[in-house]
């Protein structure tokens, strides 16, 4: 049997050369052919390649690792995502059976992958993989609902949604505005959270092409001034065509 081509990304340029060390000296049957340390070279080295395992970091600046295996056409391969604990992500990898190492790596960890990812190989299951991964995002999506996890300035945030007052675009960013009165800068587009938030169970509302609210969060509407005032005093503009949508939820 050939060797196994592997890819790793994760934006540590540290934390790949860990896993080179740990695969060169413990899996004499795995080759890793290529890594990055960005996320969006990943999507195009998975393209390129078409490797048998892929490395993937959940934590990156550029994009999460759920979102890059999100933005991928081809994902005929076995992941093994690589992650320090997070909650959330962990009890999704458990509930779709995906396989997942936790930093620091343990090369006794990372052999049982591998070897898991054998048997799977020797039973012919790699093309149920796209199947199984879209499966997985549609649990990290659910968990989405209670949560967001975005990339800002200053690293990876997890931010719950009862937190959130309300999200104002700023050309090609947005800024999330919290409880706490703290203010949080991320290039995602108002678009895309509008496409994750304005659901009708997570409460939020596109109200305005420049704001998304929590409903939760609204005190009262100012009717001449067409304002919609936040629990922390905050004005927001309701837009014309926003109007009955916002009055329906309001009751009236």
């Amino acid at each position: 049997m050939l060797p196994l081509r592997a890819i790793i990304i994760d934006d540590e340029q540290k934390g790949i050369n860990t896993l080179k060390i740990l695969a060169e000296k413990h899996l004499y049957d795995v080759t890793v052919v290529a890594e990055c340390t960005k996320a969006s070279d990943g999507i195009e080295l998975i393209k390129n390649y078409k490797p048998e395992i892929v490395f993937l970091d959940i934590n990156m600046p550029e994009m999460n690792g759920f979102e890059l295996l999100e933005k991928l056409s081809w994902k005929n391969f076995h992941l093994v995502f690589t992650t320090a604990h997070q909650e959330y992500a962990l009890k999704a990898l458990k509930i779709n059976a995906i396989d997942y190492l936790l930093k620091p790596i343990d090369y006794r960890d990372l052999q049982s992958a591998i070897d898991r990812i054998k048997d799977r190989i020797d039973e012919r299951e790699i093309n149920r993989n796209e199947f199984d991964y879209n499966k997985l995002l549609n649990t990290i999506n659910a968990y989405h609902r209670k949560k967001i996890i975005i990339n800002s300035k200053s690293g990876v945030e997890s931010i719950e949604l009862p937190e959130i007052i309300h999200l104002e675009s700023m050309s090609n960013y947005t800024q999330i505005c919290l409880n706490d009165s703290r203010k949080i800068m991320t290039s995602k587009t108002l678009k895309e959270f509008d496409a994750q938030l304005c659901a009708s169970e997570n409460n939020f509302m596109r109200i305005h092409n420049s704001f998304i609210i929590n409903l939760h969060k609204v005190s009262r509407y100012l009717k001449d001034e067409e304002t919609i005032i936040m629990q922390t005093n905050q004005k927001i503009p309701l837009a014309k065509s926003r109007k009955e949508e916002f009055f329906r939820w309001m009751g009236f």
